[in-house]
Formats: C-alpha cells, sequence, structure tokens
C-alpha cells in the first residue's frame, strides 16, 4: 500500500511539473513568437515536450497538447 500512494505522488509531482512547464512556455512564446495560432502551438508543444524530457518526464503527445491548451487558457 505504501508503494501505491508513493508512486501517486510522484505522478501528481510530475503532472504538476509539466503545468508549470507549460504555462512557461505559453507566457514565452506569447512574448516573442511572430507565428500564427496552429504554428505557435506546434511551438509550444515541441517545446514543452523537449523540457519535459530534459526534467526527466515522457508524456503522451495527447497530455502534452492538453496541457498547452489548459496553460493557454490560464493566461488569457
Amino acid at each position: 500500500m505504501i508503494s501505491f500512494w508513493s508512486k501517486t505522488r510522484k505522478t501528481l509531482e510530475q503532472l504538476e511539473t509539466l503545468i508549470q512547464l507549460a504555462e512557461q512556455v505559453v507566457l514565452a512564446l506569447e512574448q516573442t513568437a511572430q507565428a500564427s495560432g496552429a504554428e505557435k502551438k506546434r511551438l509550444a508543444v515541441q517545446m514543452l515536450a523537449d523540457l519535459a524530457r530534459s526534467h526527466g518526464l515522457n508524456p503522451p503527445i495527447l497530455l502534452l497538447d492538453t496541457v498547452i491548451e489548459a496553460a493557454v487558457r490560464l493566461t488569457k
């Protein structure tokens, strides 16, 4: 039972890290990117994937896409 809780905690911490990274990526692109909406999203997903890997995370593309969408809505 202890291993279940520690794994759940780790997963929650990883998700929180991913969300924080997504917010930073969205804010950075909003300030610097001179691209269309679709191009910004593509860049955001790629940047987030790279940052996630540098933090030891390997989330699926669908999760990256969802977290970017949520970050866009939170930053507006």
